[in-house]
């Protein structure tokens, strides 16, 4: 297959050469050459032949049909690239008993792929391809399909792929278009997934104002839904992207100046699948000390009810996370800070009520799974007990544990700010048959959360204030039933 291959594409380069000015006599090679490329696609049957592949010196000559006159037999390189490093192939039932020796020769065929500039070429058809045109439409699509294969099969590559080519402007042009289309949807996962892990390359994405394109695309949607679930697939990584980023103090700051706090209020007001986001894109905007100027943004608006109540879980992460983030940013000299702690005064205590009623629901869906899991220990040795550990935690994380553990640090640090909070709290709690012994050891449960609680209680400049210091005592003589340990 490899020989009658290589013959298709010298005798198609050769008659190129001698007929340039006459393409009727190089048509029927042009034909043959098509032909054994596309045979070549029954090698995903077999990806543990791939090395034979790279000793017989055929890589080069697949990559140079990259840069072939014909758009339609480059396409067909593309697709064949594409094919041939498929993460799904290798795992047929036969292939699955020699799975080791498949991944080798993955390896092997993309080690030599990468060598031979494989992602330069790609990045130069991005350029070349017409999207009006259909064929090369679906060619792009496949060649993105190249780049969703190499970084599954090697997530490192993220850093080569974004910061050796081009291939990032010509993302964020890609998502810059009206509308949605396939390739533009791809385009948007591609760039997701590229940002998740990288540091320099949310930067480098941020300098080429990838926080202003994603926010211009995203404001589209600010009160509409996507119209099927690949559009939404599409806005959903548009949202990862823009997280991602923020995980970065410099573009918390260009998120501020762009005007995405507001951005995010306004989705907020809508009934739409953005709504749900914006929540989160506001948790990360809001956390650490860069997230600062986010919070006095976000406390110097005014805030409407929006249309529909948050019943999400995820959505109540998102939020105990973003209160935390103000409390943490917000000195006692702030009026944000005060209008953020009136808000849970107002109406009688209303929404102290709503945190109690959170607490006890996601208490007590954290309870069955602790019963459950206790029932299956019974059943385990020592060295089960160790090797499940991290499962049987991870479980009680999806139960809930973590937004548990956010609202009883709202909880604790509202009742230190306010007395009329605490002395409900503490009445609410009551009639449940608790105390805020409840509260602080949910807290405490977890080192780093203490922490976090104690930076809490300090958080005004100065030291805690004496109606602070006061609600602490207050806390401590409500917990004195508990072990001293568990009091502090």
């Amino acid at each position: 297959m490899i020989l009658k291959f290589e013959k298709a594409i010298n005798k198609n380069q050769e008659q190129r050469m001698r007929y340039a000015d006459d393409p009727t006599k190089f048509m029927e090679s042009e034909a043959d050459l098509d032909e054994e490329i596309k045979n070549l696609l029954s090698l995903t049957q077999a990806p543990h032949l791939y090395p034979e592949i790279v000793k017989l010196g055929s890589v080069s000559s697949l990559l140079s049909l990259l840069s072939h006159e014909n758009n339609d037999i480059v396409i067909d390189a593309i697709d064949l690239i594409n094919e041939l490093t498929d993460e799904d192939v290798g795992t047929s039932e036969d292939e699955l008993e020699r799975n080791q020796e498949a991944t080798q020769g993955m390896k092997a065929l993309v080690d030599a792929l990468l060598k031979n500039e494989l992602l330069e070429l790609l990045v130069q058809n991005l350029g070349r391809l017409d999207e009006n045109e259909e064929a090369d439409r679906q060619g792009i699509f496949k060649l993105l399909g190249i780049f969703e294969n190499l970084l599954a099969l090697d997530p490192s590559l993220a850093e080569r792929i974004a910061l050796k080519t081009d291939l990032l402007p010509w993302l964020l042009k890609r998502i810059q278009t009206k509308g949605f289309d396939s390739n533009r949807g791809y385009a948007s996962e591609i760039l997701s997934i590229l940002l998740q892990e990288r540091r320099d390359i949310r930067l480098k994405l941020s300098d080429l104002g990838g926080v202003d394109t994603l926010l211009r695309a995203l404001s589209a949607y600010k009160r509409k839904d996507p119209q099927d679930e690949d559009e939404a697939e599409m806005v959903e990584n548009f949202f990862n992207a823009l997280c991602s980023m923020l995980n970065e103090p410099e573009v918390k700051q260009l998120f501020l100046e762009a005007e995405g706090v507001e951005l995010m209020l306004i989705m907020l007001r809508e009934r739409t699948l953005a709504r749900i986001r914006a929540v989160k894109v506001l948790n990360y905007a809001l956390t650490g000390e860069a997230g600062r100027g986010n919070c006095l943004r976000l406390g110097a608006k005014k805030l409407k009810k929006s249309h529909k109540e948050y019943v999400e879980s995820e959505d109540e992460e998102h939020i105990m996370c973003i209160i935390l983030s103000l409390m943490r940013n917000l000195s006692q000299d702030d009026l944000q800070r005060i209008r953020l702690i009136r808000k849970f005064i107002d109406d009688d205590y209303e929404k102290v009520d709503r945190l109690v009623e959170m607490k006890e629901q996601y208490e007590a869906r954290d309870q069955r799974v602790l019963a459950e899991i206790e029932e299956e220990k019974k059943d385990m040795d020592e060295e089960e007990l160790e090797e499940f550990g991290d499962e049987f935690y991870i479980r009680r994380l999806d139960a809930g544990l973590f937004t548990l553990q956010r609202v009883c640090l709202v909880i604790a640090a509202l009742s230190i700010e306010d007395v009329g909070i605490r002395d409900k709290a503490m009445m609410l709690l009551k009639r449940m048959g608790s105390d805020m012994s409840s509260v602080t050891r949910i807290i405490e449960e977890e080192t780093a959360l203490l922490q976090d609680f104690v930076y809490l209680k300090n958080v005004a400049t100065g030291g805690a204030t004496a109606a602070t210091q006061s609600t602490e005592a207050s806390i401590k003589m409500d917990s004195a039933s508990n072990p001293p340990q568990e009091t502090q």
